[in-house]
């Protein structure tokens, strides 16, 4: 661990994994992420859902390989009325609470609202 990377740690923005361990995450979080993988586990979702998905590029991303991830949700959205896109925001999913979370406290109003009457 470099000297520097010490001096971070404590303030959480140093990764807490190594290169190797966040190469499997992200392999694996891609498995995951296709349709086919999170369509069955969405499809039972019964309680409302809005997602505010960050369209900046993700660390490590190549091309438009996230926007292939985000479009995997698109086929939820049209199947299920429960589950809906909030609002997509242009930072990336690490900076989203901090840049845009007025966009997150709509979402999160929407499906309080959606609760209370019922939706």
């Amino acid at each position: 661990m470099s000297p520097l990377v010490r001096l971070l740690r404590p303030t959480g923005l140093t990764p807490r994994m190594t290169a190797e361990e966040m190469a499997h995450c992200n392999i694996e979080l891609g498995r995951i992420a296709r349709e086919r993988e999170l369509g069955p586990v969405l499809d039972g979702i019964t309680v409302p859902v809005r997602y505010v998905l960050a369209s900046g590029a993700s660390l490590g991303s190549r091309g438009d390989e996230q926007e292939v991830i985000r479009s995997g949700l698109d086929p939820v959205f049209e199947r299920k009325p429960n589950i809906g896109l909030s609002a997509k925001v242009p930072s990336n999913h690490g900076a989203i609470l901090r840049k845009d979370y007025r966009a997150v406290a709509r979402a999160v109003r929407e499906v309080a609202a959606l609760a209370r009457d019922g939706g």
